[in-house]
């Protein structure tokens, strides 16, 4: 018989025992993302399991998120591109999603959003905007640089001889990373994530979770977060000094992930999401010429269409403006505190 039951603390291993072992599981059905995204973002956990006969069969990872003009939805998973329902069967994904569907009635949320690489098969509405850029890493570093155009591998080479180094770390690093970080999202006139974030990130995944830095002499000019699990690795948070850019920075990071990558046995690399034909898809296309949609899928509630709560919605275009015109040191105190809004 299944059943559908809420995580408690006792869960823990039986969770992770579950993610390890499911080929569906995505980094962010990991049980540390629970108390890295509460803690970090301020949003409520609501983990979901189904247990069959003594044995999980399913979970969902859900947070609540209340926004400050008082919509409440629940996502799978915030900030980060992955989660949705992980389940052995079709019969534990309807349990998972009808008990989703009666939390959100109970916490009077407008949506849930599930996100996945793979398609439900429960009766959901789509969003298409959003793609990730998937390169196979088996084939070696030398076959994959064959593969390359020759405009970008004269990008990397210009970073390498424009004399750029990448220093890999963890805590020690923070700082560094955070400082050109927070400048470029303000650059952007996008709220900033609180250090807390990165910081948790960090601690609670000291074997897979890095920090790294590309360097000019001893001045960073581009910072990176990188994840690992199981047989892939991705960056969802990259950024550098514009003004350095004629070096390509970025070039330099991804080559020598890509590369370092390859080298230690990983099959995959993530680029992390970006919205199709935005500045960010049309550099990583360069890369990897064939996008991976990413499944955005949702189940209204109290509301007829998916709404566009992010800051890449044309109608916050005059927020970000401003915001990109706060000072920074406003601007990076302020940030955490209205980017959980928009997760």
């Amino acid at each position: 018989m299944r059943r559908v039951s809420e995580y408690t603390d006792d869960c823990e291993g039986v969770w992770t025992d579950y993610i390890k072992s499911s080929p569906q599981a995505s980094i962010a059905h990991q049980i540390g993302f629970r108390k890295v995204i509460k803690e970090g973002l301020g949003n409520s956990p609501i983990y979901l399991m189904v247990r069959e006969n003594d044995r999980i069969s399913g979970v969902l990872p859900l947070f609540l998120v209340r926004t400050w003009w008082n919509v409440t939805y629940l996502i799978s998973v915030p900030w980060l591109d992955y989660g949705g329902i992980c389940a052995d069967n079709l019969d534990s994904e309807a349990l998972l999603l009808e008990k989703a569907q009666q939390i959100a009635e109970r916490e009077k949320a407008v949506f849930i959003e599930l996100r996945s690489e793979r398609r439900s098969k429960q009766q959901l509405d789509d969003l298409h905007q959003r793609v990730t850029f998937l390169m196979d890493l088996t084939p070696g570093s030398e076959v994959i640089w064959k593969s390359f155009d020759p405009k970008l591998r004269n990008q990397i080479r210009k970073s390498q001889n424009s004399g750029l180094t990448v220093q890999y770390g963890h805590l020690e690093l923070l700082d560094e990373f955070y400082k050109v970080f927070a400048w470029k999202m303000h650059e952007l006139g996008t709220p900033v994530w609180g250090k807390k974030l990165f910081a948790g990130l960090l601690m609670e995944f000291p074997d897979s979770v890095e920090i790294a830095l590309v360097k000019q002499g001893e001045t960073t000019i581009t910072g990176a977060l990188l994840l690992s699990h199981k047989d892939r690795l991705y960056v969802p948070s990259a950024a550098s000094y514009r003004k350095y850019l004629k070096m390509c920075p970025y070039h330099a990071l991804y080559w020598n992930v890509i590369d370092r990558g390859s080298r230690t046995g990983y099959k995959y690399f993530d680029f992390g999401r970006s919205t199709i034909d935005s500045s960010t898809y049309h550099f990583k296309k360069q890369w990897v010429s064939t996008p991976t949609p990413l499944e955005w899928q949702y189940s209204l509630h109290r509301i007829s269409e998916i709404p566009q709560i992010n800051p890449s919605n044309p109608k916050y275009r005059f927020a970000k403006w401003l915001w990109s015109h706060l000072p920074l040191s406003a601007a990076n105190l302020l940030g955490p505190s209205v980017i959980r809004n928009f997760p």
